[in-house]
């Protein structure tokens, strides 16, 4: 696994994802991300380090482990990047924080961005905009739930 392309590893079926919804294999999903990033790091974009590092992020917060995520996902900032991406990152941070009203604010301006046109998914399809705003009103709607429960907890499925 440690020796796929970044795009196998971090999207492909057979990549880390597979350990993180494997029962016996989820408590080495967080070290695997880590490792690879060690293995491949003078060879990532910022970009791909940066999702990585987020990826390795929220498995520790699925897990509960709120210290070594938060410092994580202020680690996986990197020059330049997209201003959904900050935004996103900085909502969640506000979710485990427990600070409703950092979470809202940057909702509400991840709402309110422009559509980045250059923006899309491999094979050239449209990424609905703006990305994660569902995973942020998820995490709104279950505010003071385990991390875990919250980032399952978007809009179509509260009611």
């Amino acid at each position: 696994m440690l020796d796929m392309t970044f795009i196998a590893f971090d999207q492909g079926p057979d990549g880390w994802r597979s350990l993180d919804s494997s029962l016996a294999c989820s408590d080495y999903a967080d070290d695997v991300l880590a490792d690879y990033r060690s293995r491949h790091g003078p060879s990532l974009t910022a970009a791909n380090a940066s999702l990585l590092m987020w990826h390795e992020a929220q498995v520790l917060a699925t897990r509960g482990d709120s210290t070594r995520s938060l410092a994580l996902m202020r680690e996986s900032a990197f020059p330049g990047e997209p201003e959904w991406q900050r935004l996103y990152r900085e909502g969640t941070i506000g979710f485990l924080e427990n600070d409703l009203a950092k979470l809202k604010s940057a909702r509400d301006r991840l709402a309110n961005l422009p559509r980045d046109p250059g923006l899309t998914a491999p094979g050239g399809k449209a990424i609905p905009w703006p990305p994660n705003l569902d995973v942020l009103d998820g995490l709104i709607a279950c505010f003071g739930r385990p991390y875990s429960v919250a980032y399952a907890c978007r809009p179509p499925m509260i009611g």
